[in-house]
């Protein structure tokens, strides 16, 4: 009997314990959620990451955390994202300017990797002067911009961002041609403004605040925006359907995170969007709070990649053109070289095969440098890719010169072992470097080909190596990556470190 009684509890606590208890993959979240934020720690999608944490602390227990990873215009953070677990732990505070770079990586990332899962404040784009400028209105600009037919320059944050391309819609609306002048930062473009350079910089509105010589010349809004009520909108001045052009921001998350988790969302992004003090922290500065949900947003999203692919090909910064034919172009290289090398190993010119081969190596290296430089941004007449064209066009005739030489055997004859041992390690040499640009980058693997190149030279003054290959690559980052803003690869391995 006790037994029996004993087995009866059993199963009724068992039962009533099932009933009461939620499967624990139910119970959301039980650890704190972390947002990876792409910038560093003050820009504006870090405040908004931080700001949405303080508000979100109303409605739920949920700890949140925010990370910084900036790098490669946010390809590093939403790297960091996919990496994670689709559990629902991990945000991602995007803004508009991220689909530009997943659009201008070809491939790194893909939009359809994560869930669109809150836009949170339409952000309107606008056009910032100097008000102390000569020019400094919206009529002024056009006048001027159509008087100097395409010299008149703008500044802004990268080559291909979202400012750029704003940019460009804009003298596209109205007709006219401009020059595009890129800067790392928005805070460096608004004071080589201020300063005197270019006429117009492209931004938000709440980039003049704290600053009265800062004037919004023309803004992408279907109302003149209650907090700048002298900025005059593209409507206006005469452009229709140009009321929308903004800075969206908002969250994402990695695909594949269980459904009850995105309703958790929702509705806790849904309660922030209402809350008092969130509306109005931002509205004071002239952004619209707004909700759209995945669906919708993910609708933004499709329609922001087509823009950007229209704008970022007319820029030359896709690639697609070259990029194939580039691959094909260094493999047949290679073979040409390998079958160049044996057949004169069967002729008469045995003697001068190194004289031949090294040359003709240099020139197809040449050749495949300037099959990269058709994928540089041509934003300007004197673009990133106007220096590197020129030392090729300075090395060919040279290189040409000595394979001339050799074919004429009026060079030095090879030794027995030494020359061919040069030629094949140089060939050997020249497909590292190929494979390493893709895996460590520019800068690692150059440093490695100029400095072994010396060494299969015959250069043996160590110290001399390293300070000649160093010098090239701190002139390369200055003049080609800082100034010309040429985009170095940066190595996908490296991007895995950073």
């Amino acid at each position: 009997m006790k037994r029996n009684i004993i087995f009866f509890l059993i199963i009724i606590s068992f039962l009533v314990g099932s009933c009461k208890r939620e499967p624990k993959d139910n119970q959301f979240p039980q650890k704190p959620i972390k947002i990876i934020v792409y910038t560093g720690p003050g820009g504006l999608i870090d405040n908004t990451a931080r700001k949405f944490a303080q508000i979100a602390s109303k409605y739920t227990d949920a700890v949140f955390v925010v990370e910084n990873k900036p790098g490669a215009g946010g390809i590093r953070a939403m790297k960091r994202v996919l990496q994670m677990p689709a559990d629902g732990y991990t945000l991602f505070a995007c803004t508009k300017s991220n689909i530009s770079k997943i659009v201008a990586s070809k491939g790194a990332i893909d939009t359809d990797d994560f869930t669109w899962l809150a836009m949170m404040m339409a952000d309107p784009e606008c056009v910032i002067t100097n008000r102390k400028a000569k020019i400094n209105s919206w009529e002024d600009i056009v006048a001027d911009a159509k008087k100097k037919n395409g010299k008149q320059i703008w500044v802004g944050p990268a080559t291909g961002g979202l400012d750029h391309v704003m940019a460009m819609k804009t003298w596209d609306k109205f007709g006219f041609k401009a020059n595009w002048i890129p800067f790392k930062s928005g805070g460096k473009a608004k004071g080589v403004l201020l300063g005197g350079m270019g006429v117009a910089y492209v931004g938000n509105p709440r980039d003049i605040l704290g600053n009265k010589n800062l004037k919004i010349a023309a803004v992408s809004s279907p109302h003149r925006l209650e907090r700048f009520p002298d900025a005059p909108t593209f409507a206006e001045l005469g452009a229709k359907d140009f009321d929308h052009e903004i800075m969206w921001r908002g969250f994402a998350i990695k695909k594949g995170v269980p459904e009850h988790i995105l309703k958790w969302y929702d509705d806790l992004f849904r309660k922030v969007n209402d809350d008092p003090e969130w509306r109005s922290f931002w509205e004071k500065g002239g952004i619209e709070v707004v909700y759209k949900g995945p669906q919708e947003f993910s609708t933004i999203i499709k329609q922001d990649i087509r823009e950007f692919s229209i704008y970022l090909q007319r820029l030359g910064t896709l690639g697609i053109k070259h990029q194939p034919f580039l691959k094909y172009f260094a493999v047949l290289a290679i073979f040409i070289l390998l079958f160049v090398r044996i057949f004169l190993n069967r002729t008469s010119y045995r003697e001068f095969a190194g004289g031949i081969t090294i040359p003709l190596s240099f020139i197809f290296l040449i050749i495949i440098f300037y099959l990269v430089s058709l994928n540089f941004p041509e934003g300007t007449k004197v673009g990133p890719a106007v220096v590197p064209r020129l030392w090729m066009f300075v090395l060919i005739p040279l290189n040409l010169y000595l394979l001339v030489q050799a074919l004429r055997k009026k060079t030095d004859k090879d030794s027995e072992k030494g020359n061919t041992k040069i030629v094949f390690t140089f060939i050997a040499l020249l497909v590292f470097y190929l494979v390493a640009l893709v895996f460590i980058g520019y800068f690692i693997s150059t440093f490695i080909f100029i400095f072994v190149s010396m060494l299969i030279l015959g250069y043996r003054k160590y110290v001399s190596m390293v300070i000649i290959s160093a010098i090239w690559i701190i002139f390369s980052y200055f003049v080609f990556y800082k100034l010309l803003q040429v985009p170095l690869p940066v190595g996908s391995l490296i991007e895995l470190l950073m």
